[in-house]
């Protein structure tokens, strides 16, 4: 059967698929590894027995408006589902802390009187402390 110039074969039309298969998969894997989970899966792998992690609870972006004062507004961001992720890995939630974590602040002089006007920016963290799950004795 004759190709065109341009046609490719079905021989490099099922390789060019199976490239493109494997170089997603390759992009999916990267990306999980970099992921909470994908972290403590690794450390799972590398026999730790520990594995920590800080993740962002709440947002908080300073705002000043002039001749009306200095606010913050605030974005949540819910964690419980990469929590359970990273337990799915083989590990159990042994601690957790709580930090504020100070991005930023916005300052001005107040408008016709003394004094300053100051918003923060930063975020709530959690420290999560978890403790790698022992196999059961077989038997």
């Amino acid at each position: 059967m004759a190709m065109g110039l341009f046609s490719k074969t079905p021989e490099e039309l099922a390789a060019k698929a199976a490239r493109d298969a494997q170089a997603t998969a390759a992009r999916e894997e990267a990306a999980f590894r970099a992921s909470p989970a994908g972290q403590a899966l690794t450390a799972r792998e590398r026999g730790d027995r520990l594995f920590q992690i800080d993740l962002a609870l709440s947002t908080s972006r300073a705002l000043i408006v002039p001749m009306f004062g200095a606010y913050a507004t605030k974005k949540d961001h819910a964690q419980v589902t990469t929590l359970e992720a990273i337990e799915r890995q083989g590990w159990r939630l042994e601690n957790v802390g709580y930090v504020f974590r100070v991005l930023g602040t916005e300052s001005r002089d107040k408008f016709l009187a003394s004094g300053q006007q100051e918003a923060v920016s930063g975020e709530i963290v959690g420290v999560y402390l978890f403790r790698v799950v022992e196999a059961a004795p077989a038997g």
